[in-house]
């Protein structure tokens, strides 16, 4: 049962934060370049093409940054942070995790609130209504937070040492940057031919 739960909520995540994220970017540039072809060729552009490209464009966005924040990939700029060691690191990184937690979390109820009271409202051509534009700001706070939060638990473990050697291991890994990562596997890769 346990397993099955698991299996169903990691099922979810990749929906939210990597299907529907791909299919908005599809509808996206395939309205493009249908618009694109109805504004220059025929010479009719269709105006209800911007409300699509608009709204897949913040689903998309929206719903693909927290897969961004799953697998630590946003852009970060680490030029102090790298000459920190472990616990330092993981303290400096404790902090910014709180004050985004923080800000996350007061924001979650007057953004559903917002949500709600757009409900009322639709866009100007299709009709859609304004909350279904929306609803992606929402799931998007609420994921940033989990994952903000598992970052806290995570780096409050590695700062007080109540977490082990592994905690540490696991910053140390995750703080190497991906350009390094990729010259090590190419360096391991160039051993195994020889």
């Amino acid at each position: 049962m346990k397993q099955t739960a698991k299996k169903a909520i990691f099922l979810v995540r990749d929906i939210l934060e990597l299907y529907i994220p791909v299919v908005a970017f599809v509808g996206l540039f395939s309205v493009f370049v249908l618009q694109v072809f109805f504004r220059y060729i025929l010479r009719n552009p269709q105006s209800w093409a911007t409300e699509v490209t608009a709204a897949c464009f913040l689903w998309t966005v929206l719903l693909g940054a927290c897969y961004a924040q799953r697998k630590k990939s946003h852009v970060m700029f680490t030029l102090v942070y790298d000459m920190l060691s472990v616990k330092w690191k993981a303290f400096t990184a404790f902090l910014g995790n709180l004050i985004i937690a923080a800000a996350f979390a007061i924001s979650v109820k007057p953004t559903w609130d917002f949500i709600l009271f757009m409900k009322v409202q639709k866009t100007s051509i299709l009709k859609i209504g304004m909350h279904l534009i929306y609803l992606p700001y929402i799931v998007f706070l609420i994921l940033m937070l989990i994952y903000t939060i598992a970052d806290l638990y995570a780096d409050f473990m590695t700062f007080t040492g109540l977490g082990g050697k592994k905690f540490e291991e696991k910053l140390i890994e995750e703080s190497i940057p991906d350009y390094q990562k990729a010259i090590d596997d190419a360096i391991k890769g160039e051993e195994g031919i020889e």
